[in-house]
């Protein structure tokens, strides 16, 4: 799935109450586990270093670990963003093929190459990307419901429009040539 995706499930499924002060938490745990993917293309060179942060910020055992210390300590911020990111890796390691990332670190590089892709023609990626599609119109609906104020509307109008942009961007240019059917 792509981030904006994983940011409007999250919020649906994390941030059931009428929308506070924490919700910016649960975005942000969303955002986690591709941080280092946005930087890799903010900052090229740094190939290295990113890759450690990559498998530091797709690890569910450190989510996990997290998880368990903001629920023992009462620490609703720490528990919604380690919810958040784990939600996130537990979407993507089914969707990933070739570009799978070590979610077990730091006990192993190993990365699990899924049969099915969310973007790769070749691995189904047309129906799951269709599929993604059809997850965040739904959460989007449920965020939608949830909303008070102008602003609000404003926000998760403009969340959908990057999801949209993002999905154009990506999809479209692994399906480029390609008919827009799910087979």
């Amino acid at each position: 799935m792509n981030t904006p995706a994983h940011m409007a499930l999250s919020l649906a499924v994390l941030g059931r109450s009428r929308p506070g002060r924490l919700w910016w938490v649960i975005l942000a745990g969303a955002l986690l586990p591709d941080l280092a993917y946005f930087i890799r293309h903010l900052a090229p060179g740094f190939d290295g270093p990113l890759d450690l942060a990559a498998d530091i910020f797709n690890s569910a055992p450190l989510y996990a670990a997290l998880l368990a210390v903001g629920l023992l300590s009462r620490l609703p911020w720490l528990t919604l963003l380690t919810a958040s990111a784990l939600l996130h890796i537990a979407f993507d390691l089914p969707l990933h093929a070739g570009d799978a990332h070590s979610h077990f670190w730091p006990f192993t590089d190993w990365a699990f190459e899924s049969p099915f892709s969310f973007w790769d023609e070749r691995h189904y990626g047309r129906l799951f990307g269709s599929l993604e599609g059809v997850l965040f119109a739904l959460a989007f609906l449920a965020i939608w419901r949830r909303l008070e104020t102008g602003w609000q509307r404003a926000l998760a109008l403009f969340g959908a429009l990057i999801y949209v942009a993002t999905f154009v961007h990506f999809v479209g240019h692994a399906w480029a040539g390609a008919h827009w059917a799910i087979w």
